[in-house]
Formats: C-alpha cells, structure tokens, sequence
C-alpha cells in the first residue's frame, strides 16, 4: 500500500503567500532595479497562467506567486525616483530654485522647528517665470516649534517654498526625494482631505487642552500615550522610553487601537443588553428587526477606529493597527473567522499597494514584524512560565514578559539599527507601566472630552491623572539609569540583520513543526486566567488608586512657606546652554507672576512646572519686558498652556511675527492685557508691587527698538528692592534715558538683575545705574558675563567683577550660567539668595 505523502495545508493563508511575494518582489526591484516594462509584461504573462491553470491547485499556486512577485517589483520600479527626470531629486543642487506643492502630512515638531513633508507638483529655476512638472515628496525644516500655529502651514495647504534643493538627511524613508532648510515660504490656499484636516486639527485642539490642564512633562507623556504626538516636552524622556523597550507606549500601536475598540464594544454592547430585553416577547419575525443595532454598533467601532487612527497621526504603524482592528470588527458580520495572519497580510498589502516606500518606515516595521513576533512567540516562551501562572496574578505576569521576549526577538535587527542599542531590562519595565496603559487613554480621553466642554472639569481630572504619569515617568526613567539596562550596538548592518531572520525563520519551522500552534477562530488560545474579569478590572484600578494616593497625598501636602520667593530661573535647550531669562515671583499671600519665558519653552515648562503645584494651571500676572524672540518662545508656551490673570509689556511699534502671535493669543484667550509706561504702579497681592520706570511715552522709533522700549521695574516689598533691568541693559538710549528721566532714589535697591548676551558689551551707563543703585549682589542672566566693555569715547575697557565695584563698596556678582537656577527669598525682615540647581 503507498503511503501518501502530507501536504502543508496553506487553505486560507493564499492572501499571506500572495502579499509575501508581493513584498519579495518590491525589495527585489529596489536591489536590482529591473525594467519597467519587462516586469509589467512579466505580470501580465503571470496572470494569464493563474486562469489556464485555475483547475491545478498546485500550478495555481506557482503562478499566483510569480505574479505577486513581478507585479509588486513593477509596483516599485513605478514610483522609484532613479532614472527619472521629472522626480524633484533631479533638481537637487539647483540655485534659486522655487517649488510649488502641497502639504500632505501633520508638521512634526522638533525642539524650535518643525518639519512640513510636501508632495511637490511643479519647480521653476527663473523665479517662477516657467513652470515644470515634478512630483516626488520633500521634507521642509521651517522655524516655530508650537502645536497651533496660525501663521504656519498646515495639512492641506497649498504652499510655495523657495531656497536650495538638498539631499534628503540620512536614514530618511525612500518616499522623502529632497530637503530644504528654512525656505521662505508663503501659503496660497487650504485643501486636502476635509475629514482628516478636521481630525488633524481636532488632535491638535486635544493636545492643547492635555497641557492646559496637566504641568510638563506629565502633559507631554499624556499626549503620546493618547495621540501618539511626541511635543517638544516630550524630547528628554525619548532616550529613557528607547532604552528601557517601552517605545510603543508613546507610538501608534495595535494596543491601543484594541482598547478603544473595547470601549466602544462594551459601551454598545450594554446599550444592546438593554435594548434586547424590549424583543424578548416578540415573535422571530419581530426580533429581526433589532439586527440595526447590531450593524450601528459595528459602524460606530469602525468609525471610532478610523478616526483614532488619524487622531494618532495617521503613521504607517496607526494605519496598520487600524487596518487589522477593522478586519477583526468586520470578519464575524460576515461569518468569516478572524486569523490574524491574513488580518496582518491584508494591512501589509493594501498599505505598500498605495505606498511602497513604506517597507523602508521604522515605524512599519517594527509594528508589522513586532506583532507577527507577539502571535508566533507568545505561547511558546510562556511554557518556560508555567510554574509562574500557578502564583496569583502569575498568568498576567507571565504574559507580559512573554509579549515583551516575543516584540524583541521579532524586532531586535530592526531595533538596534534605528536606535543603535538594544534593551535589556524591557520586561521589567513593561511589567511596571504597561498595566496601567488602558486606564492612561480612559482618563486622557475623560481630560479631552470634558475640557472641550469646559477646561475646569479637564484640569480637575488632570488631578487623578498626575500622580499615574509621574509614576510611569519615574519608572521609566529609573530603569533607564540601572546598570546594564541597555547595550549599544554601533556596527550591526543590513547583512547581520538579513542573517539574524534567516536563522529566526529555520528556528520558528523547527519550532512549529516539533509545538504545533492551536489556534481557535484564527487567535491564540492562552491559558486561562485564574481571576474572573471583574476581578482584573479591580485589582487594575485598585493600583492605580494606590498610586494615586501614594504620590498626591504628599503633593497636596504642601504649603506656602509664607515668604517672598524670587527665582531666577536657568532655561535654555537640554546640553546646551541657557538662552533668555525667566523670573517666578510667588508671593506671601499665593500670587504668582512670571517675567519672561527664555528661549526653549520645553526647559521652562518643566523648571516652571516643578516648583508650582500640580494642580495649578493659572498665573496672576505675565509680564514681557521685551519683544525678542529670547522672551517670546516661552511665554507664548505659557499664555497658551496657562489661565492668565494679566498679560503687562510696553507694546511694539513694529510687530515681529512672534509678538504678533502672541499678542493674538491673549486676544483669543481674552487675557486682560496692559501696556505699561513710566510712572505706573502694578500691584502683585496685597505686599509687592512693579514700579514702571521705562519707557516713555511715545515709544522710541529705531532699528534697535525692541530693546530701547523695553521694560525696567522695580520690584518693592517689605524688606527687599530689586531693581530688574533685564535686556534693557544693552541699551544706551534706554540707560541714558532713565538717568535724566527718574529720580535717582527710585533706582535704590538691594539686589539688581540684568541680562547678558555673549559676544556683547554693555554701555557705560550702566556703571552708573549701578552706582546709583547700590546692590548688595547683581544676578546677571543668563550668559557668562562679557569681558569688555566700550566706554563713551570708543576705547575698550576690561569688564570684571572688580571693575564693577564702586570705591565705597562692593557688590557680589551671581550669573546662572555658572551657578544655575538663582532663588532669592524675604521673609519680610531680610532676604537670602541661594542657588537652586
């Protein structure tokens, strides 16, 4: 008798085999770059094959494989910018170069800049006097780095960029052609995608009133885990979520689509409950009618799905996670079981088929690969785990470090070439905030939707949200710091990695075929859990109470010490050095003020953030003393993320672009606002009060205005005066200005602040400000102060310490730049000063 031979079963994974060929046939085009035309003719051949031998199931297979693979290969070749003339990569060194386009993405923000990626339809080399077609897309790195920008382009728009076409930088997807930094660039007229332009501006609207309602970074984390958008805030905690494996959790992800899913489903599925007990005594006939329900509740999970996935960016990993949810809501209403592998193939192909330069996207590959590890792993790296389920809460444990080994082991070449090392103790600190990620996207969402309602329900949310921030932040950060945490891992290149799955697929065959897969309705099936689910939800929610309690009892323990606390706060760009200034005055009796934002408003909103309560989100008092973009940066931060009580500057005779926008922002947000001038008094609480010595009315017209009209007070107070000059030290109008202008008792104080610019001096009159001033110290911010000084007659003195000190005293000389943040404090009776770094 013969022995017949087992055939592998590949029954319902044709569409998996098709799309693998699919992809094999894109990378194959992109390495050997093959004819257009032969490898259309190819498919055509192909596909005439698949119909001649639609009876031989085996010859079937062959030919639908070759025209996967010729057909994808074509796919390539159409849209592969070599060789072809009228891609935007051609013009790449061409001077005076214009280029018309349009924005097809979010602008994504960097430190104090963001980047606009433009599908480009036309480029002229004469100053637009002739046009010639082009397509491909480029990357612009243009000035601003806030969420809202009403000067800036956004999703949709038209826009004309010109300046110097350059190589697109390193390690940029094969979609970006080129590269321009800083064009000048002029918006013509809005379009797009209406629906997501909408969804666009409505995550940025959510973005906003996250940071209105939380302090940095809690606000920033916040915003990554529910919209997947990385602020600028958000930058210094990047390194720590890269180094301990937890990367995902501020990315788009397939996890957080599913808990959205679920919270639709459950909600619909309760309505359903309610509902189905009005057709219980019907007849079958009637009972049908309630079949709508069932299709608006679909509907509804598919709509909400849709828009999450634009609400997370819309990036290839969103678009994947929203595909696969999509297919798992879909596949039952038309009673087809679920399998996970076809889910995966079919996001694969429909996402390469409308972009095939995604195969080269980080992010898509390390979801696709990540969750294809997660469905092959998982059950196998949890037998090592068996003793460990038999432990209460063993099986979620256990789980958690098998998802975690599983996303490494499918991710680990992709990984370590993006960010050039790889985590070690990934597990852990999965193990330690990965739980508490469903409950983070139900209070964001709770934040987002009652602050649009009304901001006060939004913060007072923000308040149970707070403490669960911190601790992930504090988790991740302590993780990142722990010995052998990471390795580096600088010389691995393609060829390792291409290795690395060749020997990861005969491991995963040898596996399979040794533990064959159980599979039901197309999941996994995994051990069951030995808690009930109500028991989960609880013990889930129950810890985030106990961190709740744990890290807001001892913050909503604090107090006012009842003094006077002035800070001179150290803001500048992280491992830089500082830039601009930034003053907090709290009062005795709770008023709070800031004078001037600095340069980087990440730096200042987490200084600012850390030495105010959570829970607080207002300011009594902002004041500008001058219109530069050193002060604005920050402040425009700080109108935006803050309730106001009162926004105090002395106006602009000629508005920049960044005065511009922020005085439209008070406008918008209605802020009382006041233009100060010489002789007003401006109360802070019932104790301190600013002194206006400058400017005059009218505002003095001149290149250097924004410093000849800027603000000098005088901070008076029980026992202490300070005399805050600031930027307008550097100006001689302004400085010779208030020495004939202001009676010289006004000028009096015991501490004076002004601030310096490297590489400038200041004028001599400031000697005899000082002079008449006679501090015990002078703060100086923020930067090292200048070593000369030119006096009235041109000729250059050495300007030091010592030659700062009158003959009948001395003052002490304290700079942030060399001691750091600067905390003055009076009790009424005397004052400190102290550094706080």
């Amino acid at each position: 008798m013969q022995r017949k031979i087992a055939r592998p079963d590949l029954h319902g994974l044709t569409l998996v085999v098709g799309t693998t060929a699919w992809l094999a046939g894109m990378l194959l085009d992109a390495w050997a770059l093959l004819p257009s035309l032969a490898l259309l003719i190819g498919s055509i051949a192909a596909l005439l094959c698949i119909l001649a031998l639609w009876r031989n199931g085996r010859g079937r297979l062959i030919a639908l494989i070759a025209f996967c693979l010729l057909f994808g290969a074509w796919r390539y070749a159409t849209v592969s910018p070599i060789g072809d003339h009228t891609a935007i990569s051609a013009w790449i060194g061409a001077k005076k170069l214009e280029v018309m386009g349009s924005v097809v993405d979010e602008p994504k923000l960097q430190a104090h800049s963001h980047l606009l990626t433009i599908a480009v339809n036309s480029v002229s080399t004469d100053n637009g006097v002739t046009w010639q077609d082009a397509h491909g897309q480029l990357e612009a790195l243009m000035l601003g780095s806030i969420i809202d920008d009403p000067y800036g382009a956004h999703y949709g728009d038209t826009v004309n960029l010109q300046g110097n076409l350059l190589a697109p930088p390193p390690h940029r997807v094969p979609s970006i052609f080129a590269s321009m930094d800083f064009p000048r660039l002029t918006v013509s007229q809005s379009g797009g995608n209406p629906i997501i332009g909408t969804l666009y501006r409505l995550r940025t609207t959510l973005a906003t009133i996250i940071e209105r309602s939380l302090p940095q970074p809690m606000a920033a984390l916040l915003i990554a885990l529910v919209l997947s958008l990385r602020t600028p805030a958000l930058k210094p905690l990047i390194p720590a979520f890269n180094a301990t494996g937890t990367a995902h959790l501020i990315a788009p992800s397939g996890f957080k689509v599913t808990i959205l899913a679920g919270l639709i489903a459950g909600a619909t599925q309760r309505i359903s409950k309610r509902r189905g007990k009005q057709f219980q005594r019907l007849l079958p006939a009637e009972k049908r009618k309630g079949n709508w329900q069932r299709l608006l509740a679909t509907g509804l999970i598919i709509v909400s799905i849709a828009g999450y996935t634009f609400l997370s960016g819309g990036g290839p990993a969103a678009l994947r996670a929203g595909i696969m949810g999509i297919v798992l809501v879909v596949a039952p209403r038309f009673g087809r079981i679920y399998n996970v592998y076809t889910a995966l193939a079919l996001s694969a192909l429909l996402m390469s088929l409308f972009d095939p330069f995604v195969l080269w996207d980080a992010g898509f590959q390390l979801s696709l690969l990540g969750t294809l590890g997660i469905v092959m792993f998982t059950p196998r790296i949890m037998r090592l785990f068996h003793l460990l389920e038999r432990a209460p809460l063993g099986h979620h444990f256990a789980e958690t470090i098998a998802v975690t080994l599983s996303a490494e082991i499918a991710t680990f070449p992709i990984f370590a070439l993006t960010f050039q090392q790889v985590s070690l103790i990934a597990p852990t600190t999965n193990l330690l905030s990965v739980p508490l990620l469903a409950v983070m996207i139900v209070l964001g969402l709770l934040i987002c939707g009652t602050g649009i309602i009304a901001l006060p329900i939004g913060i007072f949310f923000g308040r149970f949200a707070w403490p669960l921030l911190w601790y992930m932040i504090t988790v991740v950060t302590r993780c990142s710091t722990l010995p052998l945490a990471f390795f580096p891992v600088n010389n691995l290149n393609t060829g390792a990695g291409w290795g690395y799955y060749g020997l990861l697929a005969l491991i995963t065959s040898t596996l399979l075929r040794r533990w064959p897969q159980q599979q039901h309705s197309g999941l996994l099936k995994a051990t069951p859990p030995p808690l009930s689910r109500g028991t989960r939800r609880l013990i889930q929610f129950g810890a985030a109470l106990m961190i709740v309690l744990a890290t807001g009892t001892a913050a909503l323990a604090v107090r006012s010490d009842g003094q006077l606390t002035i800070t001179f706060l150290n803001v500048g760009p992280a491992t830089k050095p500082a830039q601009g200034e930034a003053i907090l005055v709290r009062t005795r009796d709770g008023k709070t003020a800031l004078i001037d934002g600095g340069l980087d408003a990440s730096s200042l909103a987490t200084e600012l953030d850390a030495r105010l309560p959570f829970w607080q989100r207002s300011l009594d008092m902002v004041i500008l003393t001058a219109p530069r973009q050193d002060d604005l940066v920050g402040l425009q931060d700080i109108v935006t993320r803050y309730q106001v009580g009162e926004v105090v500057d002395a106006g602009m005779l000629h508005p920049n672009t960044g005065y511009a926008l922020f005085r439209r922002t008070i406008n918008e947000r209605n802020i009382p606002y006041m233009q100060a001038r010489k002789g007003a008094v401006i109360p802070l609480g019932s104790q301190v009060v600013f002194q206006v010595l400058w400017p005059v009315s009218p505002l003095h017209k001149g290149s250097t205005e924004e410093l000849d009209d800027g603000l000098i007070l005088r901070l008076q107070a029980p026992g202490l005066r300070l005399l805050l000059v600031g930027e307008t030290a550097l100006s001689k109008y302004a400085l010779s200005g208030l020495l004939t202008t202001i009676d010289n008792s006004y000028l009096q104080a015991e501490v004076v602040q002004l601030v310096a610019e490297t590489g400038k001096t200041f004028p001599t009159a400031l000697q005899e400000v000082l002079q008449l001033a006679h501090p015990s110290t002078v703060v100086i911010t923020p930067a090292i102060l200048p070593s000369k000084l030119r006096n009235k007659a041109g000729a250059t003195t050495v300007l030091t310490p010592a030659s700062l000190q009158p003959i009948n005293g001395a003052w002490q000389i304290e700079q942030t730049a060399q001691m750091g943040t600067l905390e003055l404090s009076s009790n009424g009776s005397g004052w400190t000063i102290s550094a706080n770094a």
